[in-house]
């Protein structure tokens, strides 16, 4: 009959863990969704426009929408246990910064919803006693942004708000972490320099969105059953790179071809 369940949602429980992803349309949202698939996670996505990796369950909305964000969780622990939940959802630095539309809206979707997916799926969490995994950025705890003082400020602010999830999940075996990527090779947020040859990176390169997928799948996993309330920086070392060393490796390296 027209808007019927397909019968695999009708399936009994079993012992394959699920996860929540939110911005799973690109990007490491995708990466993120398509690892956790390949390793055996019933996974569902929260996306803006139905594209998602696939074999994975797709609800369509706005993860700055409780009511969107609600139905996910509904959708991803029908029988009311979440193991896992990943908030990758965000909006890029952009501006012009003393805009407060833009602050209100960056606030909403970087901040407010990872709030929002955690408090609303918790019993769901804390029946599973799982993992949340937040996606912020070595801008806000550890460099400024220029661009886009919001982004920071919700950046920053996602450490926070991990720690303290942390800190009232504890009792219930619920432990929340944060990745921070540095520079990475995705359409987020376009390049100051070639993917390849970053002269403000120690490795020299971009990170890509499956090296942090990576990050976002072991804290989700038993085998880091003692992290929480951590932020696990991955940015090539840059936030180890002073300023003015980035500056003379950059003059180092002379002009390009």
């Amino acid at each position: 009959m027209p808007g019927a369940r397909p019968d695999r949602y009708d399936a009994p429980v079993s012992d394959q863990p699920s996860v929540l992803v939110t911005g799973a349309s690109s990007g490491i949202g995708r990466a993120v969704a398509d690892q956790l698939r390949d390793s055996g996670w019933s996974v569902t996505c929260l996306v803006r426009r139905p594209d998602a990796p696939e074999g994975t369950r797709i609800v369509v909305g706005d993860a700055a929408d409780p009511a969107a964000i609600a139905r996910a969780v509904a959708e991803a622990a029908p029988a009311g246990r979440l193991d896992g939940l990943v908030c990758s959802a965000g909006l890029p630095p952009s501006g012009p910064w003393d805009d407060p539309a833009h602050w209100e809206r960056t606030l909403a979707v970087d901040l407010t919803a990872p709030y929002d997916a955690a408090r609303l799926a918790w019993p769901a969490l804390r029946a599973a006693r799982g993992s949340v995994v937040l996606v912020g950025s070595i801008i806000g705890a550890t460099e400024g942004s220029g661009r886009s003082p919001a982004y920071a400020a919700a950046k920053a602010g996602l450490e926070g708000l991990a720690r303290s999830l942390a800190v009232i999940g504890g009792p219930d075996g619920v432990r929340v972490n944060v990745v921070a990527p540095g520079a990475i090779d995705t359409p987020f947020d376009p390049a100051a320099f070639p993917a390849d040859d970053r002269p403000d990176v120690p490795l020299g390169r971009m990170g890509s969105a499956d090296e942090i997928a990576t990050i976002a799948a072991f804290l989700l996993s038993p085998a880091s059953a003692y992290v929480s309330g951590a932020v696990w920086t991955a940015d090539g070392g840059r936030s180890a790179l002073s300023p003015a060393a980035a500056a003379l490796r950059g003059a180092a390296r002379g002009p390009r071809p």
